[in-house]
């Protein structure tokens, strides 16, 4: 595992990982007459396929603007708040360089109408999907009903500092891939963590149906039957460069999604979890992120 570790975390991406926030993300007002650019600086993932393609080891700094600078109109008036499209339009930026410009940029990402992504990556992006920290977004003042709350799009979802963002692909047309993440044995959300070399950690990999139980309060998702343990996942190290998996030896999930393991060497670590059973067939799971620091 030598050169996996990077030299430590910024205290800011621990901050990030540890804090609780609401999942509903409409924007705030800001005063009247302001014509600054508003900016938040995040953590931000993006993954597709099964691996990663872009990982924060350091915050990223998203623009109010980042989306209108393509051409592309996200609803939200730039001083009030960043959108979704715009850490998208950003995130683009950071993974293809100057071959993300002004006139290749529909090939890479394109939106409707609607605010759903039909490409992101150059690939079709219709089972693509955003999480902020570790919630689905919903509207705050949508009716809780058979379906839950109203989830939000790109367009129209605003970001905030210290928000931890994901952004996913899917690969079921009909909504059963799940969104994963850690668990403490007591059943809390282990989002970070920090031990001494040698320490163990015991966490329990856990997941729910995103598209169709992501509007769902925690309670009524776990009645329908939308979530369920991660058996078979293998932990691995993500290497900060590369994005490549290197896995931690013996670090498997049992039948319950339980798995023991530990870190030999001081540093700061992403771990993942990937290659588990999925509940149901033709399901796909996404990866989880927790920071580790061990010192």
């Amino acid at each position: 595992m030598s050169g996996l570790s990077v030299a430590n975390f910024p205290r800011y991406i621990m901050s990030a990982f540890d804090r609780n926030a609401k999942s509903g993300r409409l924007p705030g007002q800001k005063p009247h007459g302001s014509n600054t650019v508003s900016t938040a600086r995040i953590v931000l993932s993006v993954q597709y396929d099964g691996t990663f393609r872009f990982l924060s080891f350091n915050p990223v700094d998203i623009r109010g603007d980042s989306a209108e600078w393509y051409g592309y109109d996200d609803g939200i008036p730039c001083s009030e708040a960043p959108s979704m499209l715009d850490v998208v339009a950003q995130a683009h930026e950071y993974m293809f360089g100057e071959e993300f410009n002004e006139t290749s940029c529909r090939e890479y990402l394109d939106i409707d109408d609607e605010g759903i992504l039909q490409r992101i990556m150059g690939v079709p992006g219709l089972y693509t999907c955003f999480v902020i920290n570790g919630h689905y977004v919903y509207d705050v003042n949508s009716e809780y009903g058979r379906w839950g709350y109203r989830g939000l799009n790109y367009r129209e979802t605003a970001i905030s500092d210290l928000d931890v963002v994901e952004v996913f692909g899917f690969q079921s047309s009909v909504g059963l891939d799940y969104y994963t993440y850690f668990l403490n044995p007591d059943q809390s959300w282990l989002r970070s963590a920090i031990v001494s070399p040698g320490e163990p950690i015991t966490m329990q990999h856990e997941g729910y149906m995103f598209v169709i139980g992501g509007p769902y309060r925690h309670v009524d998702r776990i009645e329908q039957r939308l979530v369920a343990p991660i058996k078979g996942s293998k932990l691995a190290i993500v290497d900060p460069l590369t994005f490549e998996f290197v896995d931690i030896e013996g670090a498997v999930t049992d039948d319950k999604g339980f798995v023991t393991f530990s870190l030999d060497k001081p540093g700061g670590y992403y771990i993942t979890a990937y290659d588990g059973e999925p509940p149901r067939n033709r399901a796909s799971l996404s990866l989880p992120c927790l920071p580790v620091i061990v010192r």
